[in-house]
This record gives C-alpha cells, sequence and structure tokens, in this order.
C-alpha cells in the first residue's frame, strides 16, 4: 500500500487534527496558565515562522528532493518541540520557555501544509474535481481534534497541545507512505533560486498579482477568528469552547464535498467573490452579539475557507508551470499564513484594543467587516481572468 495516493487522505486527517488539538483553545489555554499577556504573540509566531521557511523548502522540493520525505522529517521534528512548549505550559516554566519551543515548532513545521497540497494536486487524478475528497480529511481532523479535547475536558489544559503533539508523530509516520513526489524544476542557479525567490516572478502576471494581494489583505481580519473568537464565546456563557469552534468544520465540510462541482460549472472569480462574502457576513453576523449569530458566523467561515484558499490552491496549481508549482504554493503561503497572519495578529489586536473598550464586541467586529468588504471590492474590480475556454468534460474544466 506505500505510495497509495489513499495516503494523502490519511496524512491531511492527522496533519490538520494536531492544531485542532490546541489552536482553537490557545488564548483561553494560555489566559488560564496566567499567560494571557502572549497570546498575541503566541499567535503571531507561527506567522513570523510562515514567512521564512515555506519558500526555501517550496524551492528545494521543486529543485532537489523528493516532498513526501521532506514533509515526514519536518513533521517528525518539530513534533518534539511543540511536546516541550505545552509541557513547559502545564509546569509554569514561564512565558519565555513556552514561546522558545513553540516559535522552533512553528519554524519548522511551516512549510508543512503547502508541502502536503503540493503533493496532494501532483499525484491525484484530475486535481480540480478529487482534490476536495481528500482534502476534506483535514477538516475532518480538525473537527475529531477538537471536539475530543472538548470530550476530555482540555479546552484549558496544556494536555491539548501535548495530544496535538502525539498526532503529529503519526503524521510523520504516514508521510513517508504517501506517493513519491520527485522534483519537476530545474537545479538552482542562483542563491534566489535555492530559497524560493522566483516564484515573485509570479506577480507579475496582474490577475495572480491581485489574488495574491487579495489573499493578504483578507487574511489580516481572519486574524481575529482563533484568536478573539473564543473570547466571545467565554464571555457569552458557552462552555466546550473547542467544540463550538468546530462547528465552522461543518459546513466546510459539505464545501469540501462539493469543491469538484462548484469549480466544473462556476468561473474563479465567481467562486473567489462568493467565498469572499462569506467572509464580509460571518464578521457581520458576530457584530449581533448574540451565541447564536455567533454561531452562524463560525459555520460561514468554513465557506470561506473552502472557496477562497483552498479552492485558490487548485487554481493557483493548475496556473503556474510544474517547476514552480511548490514555491508557488509557499509563495501563497507566505502572504496569508506569514506575511498576512503577522500583520493580521498586531492590527486586530490594536482594532480590538482601540474599539471594544468603547464600542464593545459589536463595534469590533463591524470594524472587521468594513475591511472585508473593502478587500471584496478590491478583488471584484481588479481581479479579469482569462477568456471563457470552449466547454470540456466535466473532470477537466478550464476555470482560469
Amino acid at each position: 500500500m506505500k505510495g497509495h495516493r489513499y495516503w494523502v487522505a490519511v496524512v491531511f486527517f492527522l496533519l490538520a487534527a494536531a492544531p485542532g488539538c490546541w489552536w482553537p483553545a490557545l488564548a483561553n489555554t494560555l489566559e488560564e496558565y496566567g499567560l494571557g499577556r502572549w497570546v498575541a504573540t503566541a499567535f503571531m509566531i507561527p506567522n513570523l515562522a510562515g514567512m521564512i521557511s515555506p519558500l526555501i523548502f517550496g524551492a528545494q522540493v521543486d529543485q532537489r528532493w523528493q516532498a513526501q520525505k521532506v514533509l515526514g522529517w519536518i513533521m517528525i521534528s518539530g513534533a518534539g518541540f511543540l511536546f516541550m512548549a505545552f509541557y513547559a505550559l502545564e509546569n509554569q516554566w514561564g512565558g519565555g520557555w513556552f514561546l522558545f519551543f513553540f516559535g522552533i515548532n512553528s519554524l519548522i513545521s511551516a512549510p508543512a501544509w503547502s508541502l502536503l497540497i503540493t503533493i496532494a494536486l501532483s499525484n491525484l487524478p484530475e486535481s480540480g474535481s478529487h482534490f476536495g475528497l481528500y482534502r476534506v480529511w483535514g477538516t475532518l481532523g480538525w473537527m475529531a481534534a477538537s471536539f475530543t479535547v472538548s470530550f476530555c475536558n482540555w479546552d484549558l489544559s496544556a494536555k491539548n497541545g501535548q495530544l496535538g503533539a502525539v498526532i503529529r508523530i503519526f503524521a510523520a509516520i504516514t508521510c513517508f507512505l504517501l506517493p513519491v513526489t520527485e522534483p519537476k524544476g530545474e537545479p538552482a542557479k542562483h542563491w534566489s533560486d535555492a530559497i524560493g525567490w522566483r516564484a515573485t516572478s509570479l506577480l507579475k502576471e496582474r490577475d495572480l498579482f491581485v489574488y495574491f494581494l487579495a489573499a493578504f489583505l483578507f487574511t489580516v481580519p481572519l486574524g481575529a477568528f482563533y484568536m478573539h473568537t473564543p473570547m466571545h464565546l467565554k464571555e457569552l456563557g458557552a462552555s466546550s469552547i473547542s467544540s463550538w469552534m468546530a462547528t465552522g468544520q461543518i459546513l466546510e465540510t459539505v464545501a469540501m464535498l462539493g469543491m469538484g462541482y462548484v469549480i466544473a460549472r462556476f468561473r474563479v472569480k465567481s467562486i473567489l467573490l462568493m467565498a469572499m462574502l462569506c467572509g464580509v457576513m460571518r464578521y457581520a453576523f458576530y457584530s449581533v452579539d448574540g451565541l447564536f449569530w455567533l454561531v452562524v458566523g463560525i459555520v460561514l467561515h468554513g465557506v470561506c475557507w473552502t472557496f477562497f484558499f483552498e479552492a485558490g490552491k487548485v487554481f493557483l496549481h493548475r496556473r503556474v508551470s510544474q517547476g514552480i508549482r511548490g514555491q508557488a504554493q509557499a509563495l501563497l503561503g507566505f502572504f496569508t499564513g506569514g506575511l498576512g497572519g503577522t500583520l493580521g495578529v498586531l492590527v486586530v489586536n490594536a482594532i480590538h484594543d482601540w474599539v471594544y473598550p468603547v464600542h464593545g464586541w459589536a463595534g469590533y467586529w463591524m470594524t472587521l467587516t468594513g475591511i472585508n468588504t473593502v478587500v471584496m471590492i478590491f478583488f471584484a474590480l481588479g481581479y479579469r481572468g482569462l477568456p471563457q475556454q470552449p466547454p470540456e468534460p466535466i473532470d477537466e474544466p478550464t476555470m482560469i
């Protein structure tokens, strides 16, 4: 069974389950251990790591190394540091030790998701119509982990991160069973090629530039989703916060299963605008400041994420040449999980400190709704798309 493409689904499940244990609960967990002042820093660290290592590793799998081996080694290397971060938290070694171990894990593990996307899209038949059927296992893994944490009553315990580290070890083992994904690009001729800088040439194409920029700007208010939604839920009296946060994956699961159908029948611009509209509505519902409407917004997040970020990765894979696909996914990660995520934590934290004391949660979420609306208008005006192509079989639509 080694090398079978079905292992892609297994790795998606385990790779997403690991952060699903601790990421939704992180803000409240740090508060519980008296490290509330470190929340913004802790959320910023993975984003800073996303600006450094993904492009380098993306270039290497395009030029030199088999992607599945790289993914396996970084997973098993990062797991130890992730466990130590939450062990230090549990034993109250202080915020410095937690951030130290957490930062090393983030730096090592940051390329993992873009590498798995590259492996999946390189080995799945008719990637556009099949990708969602495999990627949905990541959503299911995240949900399973979140519900498990709440079931074990670890929403406020460092045990959630330790469980995530154990799951990551199993993820690393299964990575070595993935289909062999050989490098398809030319060897690096310059140091800039070796660190993935060649991918920036994609920004010369108008539509790709608009998509990357919109993804970057759209990620900024997204920083509030996992940092402040759990706090709002707690203020509204919700318990089992991880389970409530996992409701966002319910509609995400449906969206993932239907991704192939949607990609086959609608153009890129329409799909991405629909996703961005869901993002606008998400925080608009939040601003009602009631538990029911907050959950409605969380559920809408699943559609927003699936059709803007995950479907966008399929479009990006189709739009660029084989020799640069790993770097293209890493560049998207740089603008979203890296630069956008880092700036997002800083911006939403500043907006929260400025708006919340005066206007409460309603004013805070409406401010972020306004930012999302501006980004959606920018994308609508800036993205042109390629001319409509003649109809093709449904499994291989030409949507870009």
